[in-house]
Formats: C-alpha cells, structure tokens, sequence
C-alpha cells in the first residue's frame, strides 16, 4: 500500500470535529483537521453543555476552563417567559429549586453537572487541548473537495490558500456539519421529519441589566405580536443571542440589516433606549433527521453530519461529542492492529439509535411548546395576551402560567443525558417501546450503560469512579479481585489497560461504590475507553473471563 501521509483525516475543526482530534491522540492516533473557514467561528449558537458532556471533559482535562467560561449558576438553572423583556413573567421554571428527590438525583449521579457555555469558548478550549496535545494538525481555510476511497486506503483532495494536494489517510471522519456536504457526497440519505421551521439567530452585545440584575435567567421566551422570540444569555453579562422565526420563501439574511436588527432587539425588549451593537446574523433550518448509515467504506459521520435535532433539549451538539468518544477509541485500535475494521461497524450501532431517541426527545419537546405559545401558536396567543378585553388576557395568563411546569422535562432531562445503554435494545426512550421518564435517571452496572458515578478514595484524594478510567480499558474488581487482577493486566498484547482492585487501589469508606458497580468480593467489571461497560461480573470473576470479555469488546477471539 501507497504510504500513509496521515492515519485519520477529519473534515471539520468544530466541537465535534476537534473532540474526534483530542481523543484520537488521546490513543496515540496522529490526525489532520481540515476546516473551510479561516478560525473559530464568534457566533455563539449553542450553549448546553450536558452532564455526560462535561464528564467527557472532565476526562479531557478541559471541565474547569469551561466552567470558567459558563454562565453563573444563577442564570443557568432559571427559564422565564414574557411578553417582552421588561414586562412581568407570564411563568418560570427553576431548576435549582426543583423536588428535592431530582434535585439529589442530579446531585449523585455524577461528579459533573449540566452547565451553559457559549459554543464558541466551548470550540477554542478544545481547540487549545488539541494544539497543546500535539498529535493533530488543525488547518484553517482548508477545503476538502474529494475523497476518494481505495478500499485499503483513502484519497482526499485538500485545498488551502493558493494550494492544492491530494493527501493518503487510512480513514475519513466528517464532521462538517449538517450542510457541510460530504455526507451528501457519499450518497447516505437522512431518515426523519421533514423541516419544521426556520429560525434567524441574531448575535449581539448589550446591557441588558437593567431588565436582568433582580431576576437573572438563561433562556427567556418572549411572547408577543411585534418581536416574538427568545433571549439567550451567552454569558450572563453582554453577549446574547435572539431567535426569532425566518421565511427563507419571502427574505433573506441580507433583508435584517444591523439597524434592523437593533430595532427588533429593542422591541423584545420593550423599549425605545438601548445601545445595540449586532455582531451577526444567521439563519437556520430546524429538523429532525438521522443519516440511515453512519459509515461508507472508510468514511465514517459524526456529529450533525450524522444527526440533526431541534434544539429544544440541547441535545445537538452533546450527542456529537459522544459520538466522537465512541468512534474515537474504535479507530485507534483499528489502527493499532488491535482490532479489525469490523469494530467501526459498532460505532452505528451504539451512536444512531442514540440520536434517534434524542431526535424522538427534541421533537417531543418541540411539540410541546406551543402550549406555552411557542412555534406556529405564538401569535394566536399573543393575540389573547394583547386583548383590550382584560378578562381574556388575564385568562390566557392564568393558562401560561399553569403549562409552563410542565415544560421542566425539557430542560432537566438526566436520563436522556445519560441513560442510555448500549446493545440491549435499551436507551433513554424506553425498554421494548415502552416510553420511560427523560428525567428519571437510575445508575445502572450493566453492559452498555456508562459506569455509574461514585465517589472513592485514592492515595487520600475524593476522585470519581470516572477518574479511574484511563485511554484504554480498566477492569475494576471487588477486594477478592487482588489475587488475579495483576495477572489480567499481563493478558491480551496490545491491548492498553488498567487494574483497580476496590479496598487496595481505591477505597470506597462507606461501602457504597462496589454496592453501586453489583461487585462483590471477586465480582467485577470491565470498563472501555469511553466509559461504558464492557462486561460484569456480580462474583467468581477469573482473568480468563475477563481477558474474553476484552478480546470480545475489541472483535477478538480468545
């Protein structure tokens, strides 16, 4: 075979795109990002950063920077909806001061918690961690016009400035994004909704203080017959961003200069004074779609190249970065020798029906909104908010105010994050068609799902059970596990892996963790590279059923 010039292309250097990069060298893999535009793109767009997400994260060394970045708690767990910005709340949901057992709930099921930071700083913190990893390159105003796919090998053309080469990977991930065309190219059709709206992202800077400082809030919907919309704070100071809805059939993004713009800023506002600088302006197309195959040969999609969802849920661009998790270590023990090209054909089967049910999630709360005068109801409610007769307003807010509770599943949705379990037919949506709670999250030890989360001791540190894990495959085991664990870590060349014996490597004080993990003295667990688990075992546990479940994980035979 022709030489290699790169192991692993990737086409697209957004979130998901620079994940795929980091958690590739994060194995050893050496990469080459190839983006269209010349940087980090300024527009904020989305904000929700998940718990599994910060998770991820955490374990990329990058959780505190985005902390630093997100919005203050205050603003983040408060939903508010108005008629304009200055008017009184027509209703409220704050999740901080949700049932107690939810709240808890959140609480102990991770060491992490959902937060909201800007796309764009989410983007450079990632970016940062590739270039100071050093195992990927990252090429800014650099288009791949062609991929061509040897069977054994990959052709892609690059172009850059003034520049034209054809390079030789082994694999393709794109990661372009919904419109970003490769997908189109590889000839993989999308399964879905049809389109649902369309939707102008206007990006601006403003103090909006005066409005804001005595009840701060993330998201604030605006319900009214002048500038209907919704106000997202993109760090709970000056940046923000207002969606409002677009008719690509009759205007155009040219049709929303920036002095109209301001003008509609104002309007949701409620005022005639308020220095408005705009900074862009987008628009976008809201749908449902997931691509009906997730790989063509040695090309292979992630992120909104493989999914699109509405975004009510923020599950978009969290379920990217999962899916660059999953893919990630799959690649690289492709190619290391470690395992066969056929364990790339997992990463479908694990991702998509993922981002189905998070597609099924989106919708749902999509559909549900407009009881809250959000989509195609807005200005038929805004009508009755607006009646001179103040028995019909006062009635419709009186029905505002009793629906927007039960919106909370929207925006605290934990099982959806992180309930999902792979290879039992089993995810957030439900067991066997049977539709179950997106909030009520139970940890759960078994194949598929993510390692539950509990706290430990290690060399006197409070470390997570996910602190554990390492870029490769950890085996976690009861107190018994000590005399064969060792043996285990000398089995299956090749292969990177850990030991960590409960009561010798880590201490679990209040018993807790081997209760949680169903391990008993020779009981345990095999965790993979992204965190799910491979194989477990409640006792009786030997490196030999330990070893097949790894050989197994990785499409091997013992």
């Amino acid at each position: 075979m022709t030489a290699i010039d790169t192991p692993v292309v990737i086409i697209g250097a957004g979130p998901v795109g620079l994940a795929t990069a980091l958690v590739l060298g994060r194995h050893g893999v050496r990469s080459m990002v190839c983006e269209q535009y010349d940087g980090v793109n300024p527009h904020p767009r989305a904000h929700v950063v998940n718990t599994r997400s910060m998770e991820l994260f955490r374990a990329w060394g990058i959780a505190d920077a985005v902390r630093a970045d997100a919005v203050d708690p205050a603003w983040a767990g408060t939903i508010l909806w108005k008629q304009t910005l200055a008017g009184e709340p027509l209703g409220r949901i704050d999740l901080v001061e949700g049932p107690e057992d939810q709240l808890l709930r959140r609480v102990h099921a991770s060491a992490e918690q959902l937060t909201s930071c800007a796309q764009d700083r989410v983007q450079q913190h990632l970016l940062d961690a590739v270039l100071a990893q050093g195992m990927a390159t990252v090429h800014y105003s650099t288009t791949v016009v062609e991929v061509t796919d040897h069977g054994d090998s990959v052709d892609v053309t690059v172009e850059g400035v003034g520049r034209r080469q054809i390079l030789r990977t082994c694999y393709v991930v794109a990661a372009d994004g919904a419109t970003g065309g490769m997908r189109d190219k590889l000839g993989i059709a999308m399964d879905g909704s049809p389109i649902l709206g369309h939707q102008l992202n206007i990006y601006f800077h403003a103090d909006l203080s005066p409005w804001m400082g005595q009840d701060p809030a993330l998201l604030i919907w605006l319900i009214n017959s002048v500038s209907p919309g919704l106000f997202i704070g993109m760090d709970g100071a000056r940046r923000w961003t207002f969606q409002r809805s677009f008719d690509p059939a009759v205007e155009s993004p040219q049709d929303y200069p920036p002095e109209r713009c301001a003008q509609i800023i104002r309007d949701a506002v409620g005022t005639t004074e308020l220095d408005v600088d705009i900074r862009a302006v987008g628009p976008w197309t809201m749908t449902a779609r997931t691509a009906e195959t997730y790989r063509s040969g040695r090309v292979l999609l992630v992120g909104d190249a493989a999914h699109q969802f509405p975004p009510t849920g923020g599950l978009g661009m969290n379920s990217g970065l999962a899916d660059a998790d999953n893919l990630g270590w799959k690649l690289a023990a492709v190619l290391a020798g470690c395992a066969s090209d056929a364990l790339l054909d997992s990463y479908e089967r694990e991702r998509r029906p993922v981002a189905v049910d998070n597609a099924r999630h989106s919708m749902l709360n999509a559909i549900k909104m407009a009881e809250v005068g959000i989509g195609p109801e807005t200005a038929r409610i805004a009508v009755r908010l607006e009646s001179p007769d103040p028995s019909v307003a006062a009635a419709e807010r009186r029905r505002i105010a009793e629906a927007v509770p039960l919106q909370r599943p929207h925006f605290d949705a934990l099982n959806q994050e992180i309930g999902y379990i792979y290879g039992a037919g089993r995810h957030a949506g439900g067991v066997g068609g049977a539709p179950l709670s997106a909030t009520d999250y139970t940890p759960t030890a078994v194949p598929g799902a993510r390692l539950p989360h509990a706290w430990v001791e290690r060399d006197g540190e409070r470390v997570s059970t996910h602190d554990l894990l390492m870029p490769g495959f950890t085996l976690i085991t009861g107190p018994g596990g000590a005399a064969w664990a060792d043996a285990f870590a000398e089995t299956g060349e090749g292969v990177a892996k850990q030991t960590v014996v409960i009561g010798r490597d880590v201490t679990s004080p209040d018993g807790y963790c081997p209760q949680l993990l169903r391990i008993g003295e020779d009981g345990a667990l095999l965790v993979r590279p992204d965190g799910h688990i491979a194989w477990h075992s409640a006792e009786g546990s030997s490196p030999a059923s330990a070893l097949a479940a790894l050989l197994d994980a990785v499409g091997q035979t013992a």
